[in-house]
């Protein structure tokens, strides 16, 4: 079973190391956010995407918020609430077969999440289901190099491993471009026809 992150160590996922590697909002930028879009935000955690993105979207766009802990998803309702943030919805998905929220999504994010998963096509192909053909997705993860901080390198995927997992899921061929000093960021879209 692939190693999931700690619920506890959530205080790491929102640092200023963090936010200095990884500006959330020039990130999203790279990732394509437009004005009015409706996002899924698989993995959330305890917002650190799903936060700058309600404000980017603005008041005609919305959040869908889903992660498999309850407890970080508890957090970032207590948040949304104290900073009375509205366009913000979270659902805790199962560890297997996710069932996303049904929504006209027009960009999905997947934030350091899929090295994560045990059965990684079954997810991606679940995540395609949820979205629309010419649906954007983003999906962050950390290079397979060996770092201080993050997951082991067993547990990384290689631009290869992740372009042929995308692409077999239904999506375009990723672009990949790095993000700070550990990450990549792949872009593309579901495909439209068979």
């Amino acid at each position: 079973m692939a190693h999931a992150f700690d619920p506890a160590e959530r205080h790491r996922l929102d640092t200023p190391e963090r936010r200095a590697d990884m500006p959330p909002e020039e990130t999203l930028v790279k990732a394509g956010i437009r004005p009015g879009d409706i996002i899924l935000d698989v993995g959330c955690g305890t917002g650190y995407f799903t936060f700058p993105a309600s404000r980017m979207v603005g008041p005609k766009g919305m959040v869908y918020a889903t992660d498999i802990s309850g407890i970080m998803l508890a957090d970032l309702r207590a948040k949304a609430a104290s900073s009375g943030v509205f366009n913000i919805e979270t659902k805790q998905l199962p560890r297997s077969k996710p069932e996303f929220p049904e929504a006209p999504y027009t960009l999905a994010i997947i934030s350091d999440a899929l090295h994560e998963v045990d059965d990684k096509p079954e997810f991606l192909a679940g995540v395609a289901a949820a979205l629309k053909p010419g649906t954007r997705l983003a999906v962050i993860e950390w290079e397979k190099k060996d770092t201080a901080e993050g997951p082991p390198l067993k547990e990384r995927l290689s631009e290869d491993e992740v372009q042929v997992l995308l692409k077999k899921a239904g999506f375009t061929e990723p672009a990949s471009s790095p993000l700070g000093r550990s990450h990549v960021l792949y872009t593309c879209r579901k495909k439209t026809g068979g």
